[in-house]
């Protein structure tokens, strides 16, 4: 079980508690949980993107192995096959995953040894060619622009609205004050918007000052590529009504499952 990470907000006066392993928030001495922001943002339906990737992928394992058979087949040959089809979804899903995350571990482990003035992490020799494209792509993103990381890892929590949320990082990017969201989705999405602009709302509470943008840092879950999306202050302050909305939202659903 990993440990539990608490961070002092607003000059000391909030303790926020964060427990990596079930993503939840409380202040400290609290025995409620907040709403978090990717909690918040998980309202939205994503099936539109996911049940056509889901369907051509059964579609795809049923074609080739009617490609490399010939029939006829019996009820005990083809129901094994039928099984393995409509589990492609989630095999993909468990494969690709380790890609992506080992390249968002590396880039996190980055920004803290960089902001710690310690040694950068290493690129282990045995990783897969594709974490090694993933992680050589975050580092030329690095090396092209000038990023200097004020925090990584960093805790956020809105007094005003009651929820919580941990930020990759902070940095000035180029010269502008930047929030920066490591992503490892097949995609990068509309909720991830909002999640950026959720993040950016309560920091800018916090800290009392206005950042510049954002930027989503997307690694290709298949080839762990590494895309920078970068989004104004005025991109994020139009999102930030939508995150609010998905906010009140997911908190009504919660109040009326308890009804």
């Amino acid at each position: 079980m990993a440990e539990k990470i608490t961070e002092k907000l607003y000059g000391g006066a909030i303790t926020l508690e964060h427990l990596p392993d079930s993503h939840r928030y409380r202040i400290e001495g609290s025995k409620e949980y907040l709403l978090s922001v990717t909690a918040c943002t998980g309202i939205i339906d994503k099936s539109r993107f996911l049940i056509p990737w889901a369907v051509g992928l059964a579609e795809k394992h049923l074609r080739l192995f009617l490609e490399s058979n010939t029939g006829p087949f019996t009820v005990e040959e083809i129901v094994p096959i039928i099984e393995e089809a409509v589990r492609q979804h989630q095999i993909k899903k468990e494969q690709a995953a380790s890609i992506g995350d080992m390249v968002h571990a590396y880039a996190e482990a980055f920004a803290l040894a960089v902001i710690h003035r310690s040694d950068v992490p290493s690129i282990p020799d045995d990783s897969d060619e594709r974490v090694r494209a993933g992680i050589n792509a975050f580092l030329n993103w690095f090396n092209e622009h000038d990023v200097r990381f004020q925090h990584a890892e960093k805790l956020i929590y809105s007094r005003v609205h009651g929820y919580a949320g941990l930020v990759d990082a902070i940095a000035t990017v180029n010269g502008k004050r930047m929030l920066i969201d490591y992503k490892t989705a097949k995609g990068v999405y509309t909720e991830m918007r909002y999640q950026v602009a959720g993040y950016c709302l309560a920091y800018e509470e916090e800290n009392g000052e206005v950042l510049d943008g954002a930027v989503i840092l997307h690694f290709d879950k298949e080839s762990g590529v590494c895309t920078p999306y970068e989004y104004s202050k005025e991109d994020f302050r139009v999102d930030e009504s939508a995150f609010l909305a998905c906010l009140a939202l997911k908190r009504r659903e919660k109040e009326l499952a308890k009804a």
